[in-house]
């Protein structure tokens, strides 16, 4: 019989997606429309501060942070993430007229729009997250796409997370292929970390 070790930090950061994710789905309707209002509106802000004219962001899963309010902003190119194999995925354009389809795990893709590519556009990417720590470790759903990107593209594009202040954790162990926040959103507002 074979057995396999899962290594220390993989299986703590397990532990640490449980809990960030039992203590997010513990906010009730109510406070996650009003948090993710908050969230919305600091958001818009940051970019208009900063000037920035491309965003990359996601369709959020029910108890993320929602951001339909930003998939139809027209004063930014907006680009939501679609997924190909090996844990890769590639940027589509959106706006209030995209139609969506459902793939796995219940994340929506766009179903079709015109692919991003870098350019001399300020950029910033708004990214999903389980938990963060503040030093702006992100715990993701674990399955790399979003480090995996970044560490082919991520050179000069601000890496913002949006999370509800629930979702903070002590301290969450870093891996060489995780990529820190620049700043993590809230509903207390915007937070920078040690790294930016």
């Amino acid at each position: 019989m074979l057995f396999f070790m899962i290594p220390e930090t993989a299986l703590l950061k397990q532990q640490l997606r449980q809990q960030a994710a039992t203590t997010r789905n513990q906010l009730t309707s109510k406070q996650r429309q009003a948090y993710a209002a908050q969230i919305m509106q600091y958001a818009h802000e940051y970019l208009l501060s900063n000037n920035i004219q491309c965003l990359l962001t996601y369709k959020a899963l029910p108890a993320e942070v929602n951001t339909d309010v930003l998939l139809a902003d027209d004063a930014l190119d907006v680009y939501v993430p679609r997924m190909l194999g090996d844990c890769d995925m590639t940027w589509v354009a959106v706006d209030a007229t995209s139609q969506w389809k459902q793939v796995g795990f219940g994340v929506f893709e766009p179903s079709q729009g015109e692919i991003w590519q870098p350019s001399a556009a300020k950029t910033v990417m708004f990214c999903p997250l389980l938990g963060f720590d503040a030093k702006g470790n992100r715990l993701g759903m674990g399955k790399g796409y979003f480090d995996r990107w970044l560490a082919k593209h991520g050179e000069n594009i601000d890496v913002v997370g949006l999370a509800f202040s629930c979702q903070a954790l002590p301290k969450i162990p870093v891996e060489p292929h995780d990529v820190p926040l620049a700043r993590i959103i809230t509903e207390h507002g915007v937070l920078s970390c040690p790294t930016a």
